[in-house]
C-alpha cells in the first residue's frame, strides 16, 4: 500500500512537471520592434564632417513610455498589441531615426544626439515634443511640435506644429513601419527649415 501511495505522488509530480513544460512550450515568442530610417539614397564613400545638428532633447507623451507595443482607443483606455514590445525606448528610437533621415539630406552634416556636453554644443539643435503618435481606426498619426535653434545666436528659426496620418495596417509590425513612415515626413518637414549649406 505504502508503494503505491509513493507511485502515485511520482506520478502526480511527473504529471504536473509536464502540464509546466508543455505549457511554457506553447507560449507565444515575444516579439521586438524598432523604428526605422527612410531609405537611404547614398553612394558609398566617405565625407568629410562640417555642420553639427543636434537632435534633442525628444519628448514623448508619457503613455508612450510603455516597453509593450499600445494605442489609445476613443473611449481614452490602451490597446495592447500581444507579445510585441520596442526594443529600445521610443524617445531613442526617434532621436536615432530622425538623426538618420536628416544626414540623407546632406552627408557633411554631424548628427549629434542629446545630451551633448556644454562645451560641445552643436551650432543648431531641433527640439522635438511628440504629443501623440497613436493608431486611429485604419491609420496611424503623429502630432508633433518641433523647434530649430541656432544655438550660437540664442535664436529659434523655425517653431511649427506637424500633423501626419498614414495607413497603419492591422499588425504590430504594419503599425510600426506606420510609425516609421511618419517620421520620415516629420524629418523631411524639417529639412526645409535647415540652413541651406553651400558647396
Amino acid at each position: 500500500m505504502e508503494k503505491y501511495g509513493v507511485w502515485s505522488i511520482n506520478w502526480g509530480i511527473g504529471l504536473l512537471l509536464l502540464s509546466l513544460v508543455s505549457g511554457c512550450q506553447s507560449s507565444p515568442e515575444k516579439q521586438y520592434f524598432v523604428l526605422t530610417a527612410m531609405p537611404s539614397q547614398m553612394v558609398s564613400g566617405s565625407t568629410a564632417l562640417e555642420h553639427d545638428i543636434g537632435i534633442g532633447p525628444i519628448d514623448v507623451a508619457e503613455y508612450l513610455h510603455f516597453t509593450q507595443l499600445m494605442y489609445q482607443l476613443d473611449d481614452g483606455s490602451l490597446q495592447r498589441f500581444a507579445n510585441s514590445y520596442w526594443a529600445e525606448p521610443l524617445e531613442q528610437g526617434i532621436s536615432r531615426v530622425m538623426s538618420i533621415n536628416l544626414s540623407q539630406g546632406d552627408r557633411r552634416r554631424n548628427l549629434v544626439l542629446f545630451p551633448w556636453r556644454a562645451n560641445n554644443t552643436p551650432q543648431y539643435s531641433i527640439k522635438i515634443k511628440v504629443t501623440s503618435l497613436n493608431r486611429d481606426g485604419n491609420n496611424a498619426r503623429l502630432n508633433a511640435n518641433w523647434e530649430l535653434t541656432n544655438n550660437s545666436l540664442h535664436q529659434t528659426l523655425a517653431k511649427q506644429n506637424f500633423i501626419a496620418v498614414t495607413n497603419a495596417g492591422s499588425t504590430a509590425a504594419e503599425l510600426v513601419s506606420a510609425y516609421s513612415n511618419l517620421l520620415t515626413q516629420l524629418a523631411k518637414e524639417i529639412e526645409k527649415s535647415l540652413p541651406q549649406n553651400s558647396d
